[in-house]
Parts: structure tokens; C-alpha cells; sequence
């Protein structure tokens, strides 16, 4: 089985059985690639990314060549080796930023710049290779803490005093006790990881990652937040999390209370801290996956005549995402559809389609808008 969980862009673009879920699905394929976007949602972007590739590379072109794609592969590939791209922020609608070269060589030399120093600290085994923010939350702890790291390929996986564990990526560190206080379990991170936290209503859960605190009561959610990155991001898989900034004046508070506030996350929705400015920004992540478990099997998005407010509560239940309609001017809008194996955009654009009407993201919300039905 490969590791796909390592790949970027180009690698999944050369992949011959990515390229067959693109363009010529099985069902095995389909259910292969939505369980592993389910076990790894820090790849949903990458992923969503070079399937779009893909499909730029097919156009109206039916069917295409494997000669045909090889040589356009090999091309990107080419082009991508030849002119480093910008990395881009996880909003909900993806548009690429093409810099000026003058930023460009500055950026790659930059990051050239940090990666030889990190090395070389690494290698000489000096602590200062320890990120400025991270290590300045790690002194102010109120006890002693265990660190583990990791520098390898291959995530690592860290279990807690209480059960809870979490798979640690490369070139990330993390922070906590050895048993954890009465009051709160705290950790401290930074890079990227996935958390899986036993649930303890009486004692909250704490992830401190650069200027971002995430809290919860037992879920599992993912954490990016590299000391050199401008924004630091949580994504939630089940259950939910709070988020608020260490700045936010409420923070002392929602720290030590046993009830969540801040920023609500549920799942299928992600945090960005931009931190510059502080600003928090919720939305959906790019590809939302199905949270409704057991019911998979039972759940049929084959509609006949069916009232628009069933067909929405059906992918609220579905997706554990909330969406906001004038039930009174849709209360004539009835949909006819096979949707079963449609992505919730892909089903939300057929729906309205049939509906004569439109959707936006909004603040981890669908926000539906039309004139009604006759």
C-alpha cells in the first residue's frame, strides 16, 4: 500500500490509480479515496488540488489517452520543479496566488535560509532549534513537562497520561506532563498533528499552538501550526472544539472553565488564526465528509418529489453541517434526484440548480438564496 499521506501535488498528478479515481472511477476506488480523505483531512486540499489538475488536463476531451496524460503530467511536473509555487490558505474557495518574481526569489530564499539553520541546530543538537513561540509557552507551564519530537518521514504516534494520543508529523514537537493536573489536560504544540482525546467533561483538554488555543472535551481534530507559518489552523473531524486566541480577554476564563466557548468548531469545519492581526476566520473544509457513521448504509440521497426542507435536513444529518433557508418562500420547492455518490458541493449544485437558486459558504455555514418555486 503506498503512503499517500506523504504526497504533494505532482506525486498524487504521477500516481496511475489517483488518476483512475479521476477519470474512471470504480466503486472500490471511490470508496478507498473517501475513507482515506477521512482518516487524513490535512490531505483534503492537496488532494482536492491535483484532482482539479487533472480534470483542467481532460477539458471536454472524451476519453483521453494514457500518452496523452503522461505527456500533460510531465509538464505541470515540470513547470512546478521549475518555478516553486506560494503555499495557499485553506479558505473555502481555493484561488491560486501567482507572486512577482522579485517575492518569489525572496520567499524561496528565506526558506532556504530557516531550513539550513534548522538543520544545522538539529545536527549539533543545540535547543535553540526549539520554535521562539513555542518554547516561550513550554517555560511558562506550571509544571515540568515530557517533549517528544519528531524529524522522520513517518508520523509518530504519542499517547498521553490519559488515553489520548496523538500522531505527531514530521519535523513537530510536543509538550505535556507526565499525569496531568485535576483542573485541565494541557499539551503544547508545534508543526502539525492529530489529536484523539479521551472525553472528560470534568476536565478539559487544551492544545496551546503558537497564539491559538483549542479546547475540548474528548473529539478528534487536526492541528497545523509551524513557528514560521503566518496562520495557525484547526480542523475538526468528530465531536466539538472550541478556539480562541491567547490574546482574546475572555481567554483566562474559558481556559479554566469545564464548558466550551470561544469559537465553536463542529465537524467539517476549520479555524484559521491569521497572526498578524489575530483575526479568527471559520469556514468548511474544502472537501466535507460524511459524519453520520452507521447510517451510512442507510442513508439514500434518491429524492422523488421531495419537499426541499426534507432534502436539506437529509444533508445536515449527513454532513453535520447547518443550512440557512427561507423555508416560506421554498415551501413549493420540491427535487426529483439520484445523488448518492455527489460530493455535498456537487449535491448542493444540483439542488439548486433544480430549485433556480444559489448557496455560499458562510462562516461554516450554506447559505441558501432563490425567488421560491411555483
Amino acid at each position: 500500500m503506498k503512503d499517500y499521506q506523504f504526497f504533494e501535488v505532482n506525486d498524487f498528478l504521477d500516481d496511475a490509480a489517483f488518476r483512475r479515481w479521476v477519470f474512471s472511477a470504480l466503486p472500490k476506488d471511490d470508496e478507498f479515496w473517501k475513507q482515506w480523505l477521512l482518516e487524513h483531512p490535512e490531505k483534503e486540499t492537496t488532494v482536492t488540488q491535483a484532482r482539479q489538475q487533472l480534470l483542467d488536463i481532460r477539458g471536454n476531451l472524451q476519453p483521453l489517452s494514457v500518452d496523452y496524460i503522461d505527456q500533460k503530467v510531465a509538464q505541470i511536473v515540470r513547470q512546478a520543479q521549475e518555478k516553486e509555487e506560494t503555499p495557499e490558505i485553506p479558505l473555502p474557495i481555493i484561488r491560486r496566488f501567482n507572486p512577482t518574481w522579485y517575492y518569489l526569489a525572496a520567499s524561496i530564499a528565506l526558506l532556504l535560509g530557516f531550513g539550513w539553520i534548522y538543520q544545522s541546530r538539529l545536527q549539533s543538537g543545540e535547543s535553540s532549534v526549539v520554535p521562539t513561540v513555542y518554547a516561550h509557552l513550554v517555560e511558562s507551564a506550571n509544571q515540568p513537562l515530557l517533549e517528544v519530537g519528531n524529524t522522520s518521514n513517518s508520523p509518530k504516534s504519542v499517547t498521553l497520561p490519559d488515553g489520548s494520543t496523538v500522531m505527531l508529523y514530521k519535523n513537530s514537537r510536543v509538550s505535556y506532563p507526565k499525569q496531568f493536573a485535576a483542573a485541565s489536560r494541557e499539551v503544547y504544540l508545534t508543526g502539525q498533528a492529530f489529536f484523539q482525546v479521551q472525553k472528560n467533561p470534568k476536565q478539559p483538554f487544551l492544545v496551546y499552538a503558537n497564539e491559538l488555543v483549542t479546547k475540548v472535551l474528548g473529539t478528534s481534530f487536526f492541528v497545523k501550526a509551524y513557528d514560521q507559518d503566518k496562520d495557525v489552523l484547526v480542523t475538526v473531524r468528530t465531536g466539538k472544539v472550541s478556539v480562541f486566541a491567547q490574546t482574546d480577554k475572555q481567554a483566562t476564563t474559558q481556559k479554566a472553565s469545564r464548558e466550551l466557548g470561544g469559537m465553536i468548531l463542529t465537524p467539517n469545519q476549520q479555524a484559521m488564526l491569521i497572526r498578524a492581526n489575530k483575526r479568527l476566520i471559520r469556514s468548511l473544509v474544502a472537501e466535507p465528509q460524511r459524519v453520520d457513521g452507521p447510517q451510512k448504509l442507510t442513508t439514500s440521497f434518491v429524492f422523488k418529489q421531495t419537499p426541499i426542507r426534507e432534502v436539506f435536513a437529509s444533508l445536515e444529518r449527513t454532513y453535520g453541517v447547518r443550512i440557512i433557508f427561507d423555508e416560506n418562500l421554498m415551501a413549493h420547492c420540491t427535487l426529483t434526484a439520484r445523488l448518492d455518490d455527489e460530493s455535498l458541493y456537487k449535491k448542493l449544485d444540483w439542488i439548486c440548480a433544480g430549485t433556480e437558486s444559489s448557496y455560499e459558504e458562510v462562516d461554516g455555514q450554506i447559505i441558501i438564496t432563490g425567488k421560491g418555486c411555483q
